[in-house]
């Protein structure tokens, strides 16, 4: 049954910002303050307390593309659930492996895409992920083939990413019957209330259900980047290592990327930097 609605991006691109919003508008009808706790309402793909029970970690170890053996049949559990429409989050392109593809028709309702301007992305990669530098991001983000991203800390945690342009493109293009959203950063954070009226207009129109503007409100201010940045100094994030809530400003990469950094990114994503007016 049709119930999947993906949350994707390519990593450090406000998905957390996002689902942080979206827990607040559809799971805290209660208008109460809360805390990361309610970010469990809307869980990463794919789901670990599933794969666990699915997967021998030395499958993994041996290849972390096989990962896609267990797409769909993760997909399948997840949508046994009650629950009219479940919200996930995630970090991979919408790529086929070895004939397995991420998601379909069978299981997903609607896409909501996030992307950044791939400049600021290095920054803030850089920043979260301290075993890499800037270049290294930028390997990352340029890279002309798919790659997996294995978790430290959870194997069963990987993600199949790719290049920034191919891993929008993918999500832009993939599995043309599925409704999607394209969400640009930047306008969430310069035009926050617009943009996230349209995003639930958005999922009001698939889900069938009213817009509650004032609830809107209450959830933009639950995730205020600055509300979030305090929460964290009180409480850990458990989905970070470090700190997770840095900066989120638009446009931070001009004060730290040299001319040659900027110019790998620019001619690498010219053709898609241009069509979201980055460049």
């Amino acid at each position: 049954m049709k119930k999947l609605i993906w949350i994707s991006s390519y990593p450090k691109s406000g998905n957390t910002w996002v689902r942080y919003f979206l827990s607040n508008y559809f799971y805290n009808k209660e208008k109460i303050d809360c805390d990361f706790d309610i970010l469990n309402k809307i869980d990463k793909f794919p789901p670990q307390k599933y794969l666990s029970k699915l997967i021998d970690k030395n499958e993994l170890e041996q290849n972390a593309y096989n990962i896609s053996k267990y797409w769909s049949l993760a997909q399948e559990n997840i949508t046994k659930t009650n629950d009219k429409f479940v919200f996930i989050k995630n970090h991979n392109a919408l790529v086929s492996v070895e004939g397995k593809n991420l998601t379909d028709e069978k299981y997903s309702l609607a896409f909501v895409y996030i992307v950044r301007d791939p400049r600021d992305i290095a920054v803030s990669y850089s920043n979260f992920d301290k075993t890499i530098n800037i270049d290294q991001a930028i390997e990352r983000i340029t890279s002309k083939n798919l790659y997996c991203h294995v978790s430290k800390k959870n194997p069963f945690d990987i993600e199949v990413l790719g290049s920034w342009k191919f891993n929008y493109f993918s999500w832009k293009n993939g599995v043309s019957t599925i409704p999607r959203i394209l969400i640009r950063y930047e306008d969430l954070v310069i035009n926050t209330f617009k943009t996230k009226l349209r995003l639930i207009s958005f999922l009001s129109n698939i889900l069938e259900s009213p817009i509650d503007e004032d609830h809107i409100r209450f959830s933009i201010q639950q995730s205020d980047f600055e509300r979030l940045k305090e929460l964290e100094k009180i409480k850990k994030f458990n989905e970070s290592a470090g700190k997770f809530f840095n900066s989120g400003k638009v446009g931070q990469w001009k004060e730290i990327l040299s001319f040659d950094q900027v110019k790998r990114i620019e001619n690498f994503c010219d053709n898609e930097m241009k069509e979201l007016k980055y460049l």
